[in-house]
């Protein structure tokens, strides 16, 4: 019963995604106005089930990993 609607978010290589603000800056120096959401990057590899590499749309890799649970799609 616990989570039964909860949706899995497929996210696959080449997948365009936005990643959690709060996550890049915990200090938060834009405040309750800051933006939520950062991007939009590409994921490049997926080191296993729901742990991902992202670049910048110019191909610059992003230092880590990120979990599923930080990142969302992007539908432009």
């Amino acid at each position: 019963m616990y989570n039964r609607r909860v949706r899995p978010r497929p996210i696959k290589i080449r997948d365009l995604v936005l990643r959690k603000a709060e996550v890049t800056d915990r200090t938060r120096a834009g405040g309750k106005l800051a933006p939520n959401w950062e991007g939009p990057y590409r994921v490049y590899d997926m080191v296993r089930e729901g742990t991902y590499r992202l670049e910048t749309m110019e191909g610059n890799h992003l230092p880590r990993t990120w979990n599923t649970a930080n990142l969302k799609k992007f539908y432009p």
